[in-house]
């Protein structure tokens, strides 16, 4: 295996150690919440994680993702990167707390935790960031584990023993960021890149002329999907949006494994940009992740049933009918973040801009016409019609800088194969276990290939490692 694609896999194996532990925490800790939370408690706390979701690169214009970026230029000066990005989050995020009477004078609730959550996010962003940048990728993995195991600690004591419902779920939140900070920092001693002498206008400006038109990017999830939460709470109500909440967090998985996969993604992403053959090692770790996504789609639509009855409690089992196209929408929000990694590695961040808010208007659009008519599955609908608008501007828009060759054939009969099979599960036809079950057998065929490169060749290197 050559050293490009050696280096990827090893970086994600890295990734996939350090998240892989600390994600499964925190799915298991979703059983508790139903038990521990009432539908509308669990609504309630799933707004206020997904407004800090979209307050987060609002408040620090997204400068997170410029320390990644000019971080990983060799000839950049890590100080001056680290000590303006960090000064300006502390100085926004102080900023944001000028807002908290307007937050109290409109009733919205817990708007203390709000800021304090979105500030601490921002900071811990940057520091994540910036040890991933500068090669420090173990400390950025051990770094989750240790904010799941606190996170997994103080949930069962102050929801299960001490019974303070969402008080208890938000301190939670907020020991388990504060708790990884302090990791990050004594971990990697970062402190020794602050340098007050470093600070500079021109240099916070040339990193907000990055990161400012990425600031949709950063809310991608949220504006071509979580935003529907918004029109559920107002068309369906309360408890609507809390079975929505749990059927997402299904679809999470598929976003926990391409989280890893995009960590150490985008480190090749950058790397081999330049090179002649960078066109076609793009477009054959798209093509696998085109294939790999749509069987595991398929692998969760087979399971969904057996699985929410032992996975959540009685009262929110009805949630499984909203999980396939939910399942959809989290695979083309990964095709869509794959293709923007284009944009990221040759530092064109506007058409991020411009793709990310054509799937917003796709979004809101099919939600807002949808979700009266047929409620929770317009969302659903919404959310993958938005991403797959995105992944496919992006895709033509990339071709001026990194023309990345898609199998249309195969990504078109695996695509079809998964509809039918959502369609047939929602349904509930005649032998509609037999049916799919034999469609998810011909999804595998026409991917073998694929399957057939990763077996023979990849997992062989993962057993050497």
């Amino acid at each position: 295996m050559r050293p490009k694609y050696q280096k990827l896999l090893g970086n994600s194996v890295i990734f996939a150690i350090g998240n892989l532990g600390s994600k499964l925490v925190n799915f298991l800790l979703v059983p508790l919440y139903t038990y521990a939370l009432s539908t509308r408690q669990f609504g309630l706390v799933d707004l206020i994680t997904a407004t800090v979701s979209v307050a987060a690169p609002i408040i620090s214009l997204s400068i997170s993702d410029a320390v990644f970026r000019f971080a990983m230029d060799k000839f950049e000066n890590k100080s001056r990167i680290f000590t303006n990005s960090l000064f300006f989050a502390i100085v926004t995020g102080a900023l944001s707390f000028l807002a908290l009477p307007l937050l109290l004078w409109i009733h919205v609730p817990f708007g203390v935790f709000l800021l304090t959550i979105t500030f601490l996010t921002n900071i811990f962003s940057i520091l994540q960031n910036f040890v991933r940048a500068v090669g420090r990728v173990k400390v950025f993995a051990l770094a989750g584990i240790v904010g799941t195991i606190v996170l997994g600690a103080s949930n069962i004591l102050l929801l299960m023993i001490f019974h303070l419902g969402v008080d208890g779920y938000l301190w939670s939140i907020l020991f388990s960021i504060l708790f990884s900070i302090f990791f990050v920092v004594f971990a990697s001693h970062i402190w020794c890149y602050i340098k007050i002498s470093a600070l500079s206008l021109r240099d916070i400006t040339r990193f907000l002329k990055y990161s400012i038109p990425l600031i949709p990017n950063g809310l991608s999830w949220w504006l071509t999907n979580d935003a529907s939460r918004f029109f559920i709470l107002f068309f369906v109500g309360v408890s609507g949006n809390g079975l929505f909440a749990v059927a997402n967090k299904i679809p999470t998985i598929l976003n926990v494994l391409f989280s890893i996969f995009a960590q150490a993604w985008q480190i090749s992403a950058i790397d081999e940009f330049a090179n002649k053959n960078s066109e076609k090692f793009y477009s054959k770790v798209f093509d696998l992740l085109i294939s790999f996504s749509f069987i595991l789609v398929a692998v969760f639509t087979l399971l969904i049933h057996p699985f929410m009855f032992l996975y959540v409690s009685p009262k929110f089992y009805s949630a499984w009918q909203f999980v396939p196209m939910l399942l959809l929408a989290a695979t083309y929000s990964n095709f869509s973040s794959f293709l923007g990694t284009a944009y990221l590695a040759a530092k064109k961040t506007s058409g991020i801009l411009i793709t990310t808010m054509s799937g917003m208007a796709v979004n809101l659009l099919v939600s807002l016409t949808l979700i009266p008519q047929i409620g929770v599955h317009g969302a659903g609908i919404g959310g993958a019609l938005g991403f797959l608008v995105a992944s496919l501007i992006r895709l033509y828009q990339t071709r001026s800088f990194i023309k990345i060759t898609v199998n249309w054939q195969n990504a078109i009969f695996s695509q079809l194969l998964v509809l039918s099979m959502i369609f047939i599960s929602l349904f509930k036809f005649d032998f509609h276990y037999t049916i799919n079950i034999f469609l998810f057998i011909s999804l595998i065929v026409v991917n073998r290939r694929n399957l057939t490169d990763v077996f023979a060749k990849i997992i062989p290197l993962i057993l050497r490692k």
